[in-house]
């Protein structure tokens, strides 16, 4: 996994611009003319935001031929970077989830397991059939994450409530503890 510096990351996630090309990228490979009429700016400015980008590791690029004219170069959002950036009263992290799968998880999450078992089945046929199958699974894992994210937002929710609950209780009894010594 390539590094990316904190300094790096948070100077480009500071830019409305570099989130404005990081959600374009987000949703298909771009080229640079592409962009700059997209987002109504120079071209020498996305290739300034786009060269950073790659730098820092977080963008790939690619070279395709087309009929006419010059090859484009398409910039994608790098496949093995994925960060988390959590921001709360009781948290900053700047997290790289790193590739890889935990038996704990699996033991914790049987969907999971069973989609990982359907992955590795179909790794192994070679037909044509083999691209469908791993795109229904793609989906279901996008489904498994979407309900995954939803539960993390209902425990940060109760953890924040329990937060707000101990705090009440701890100046309920510093108060008294100030009147009635």
């Amino acid at each position: 996994m390539r590094q990316v510096k904190l300094e790096l990351l948070l100077n480009m996630l500071g830019n409305e611009t570099r989130r404005e090309i990081l959600q374009l990228l987000s949703e298909r490979p771009c080229y640079i003319s592409e962009l700059s009429q997209t987002l109504r700016i120079g071209q020498k400015a996305v290739i300034e935001h786009l060269e950073l980008m790659r730098q820092a590791g977080i963008l790939d690029t690619r070279v395709e031929k087309i009929e006419k004219g010059r090859p484009r170069k398409y910039y994608t959002i790098a496949e093995d970077v994925i960060i988390e950036v959590r921001i709360s009263p009781h948290h900053f992290r700047i997290e790289r989830l790193l590739p890889g799968i935990n038996p704990q998880v699996l033991e914790a999450f049987p969907n999971l397991a069973s989609l990982l078992l359907r992955i590795e089945e179909t790794l192994e046929v070679g037909s044509g059939a083999r691209v469908e199958e791993l795109r229904k699974i793609h989906s279901e894992l996008m489904k498994e994450h979407e309900k995954l994210n939803e539960a993390k937002r209902v425990i940060e929710y109760l953890q924040r409530r329990i937060r707000e609950e101990i705090r009440k209780e701890v100046a309920a009894e510093e108060l008294r503890q100030l009147l009635y010594p």
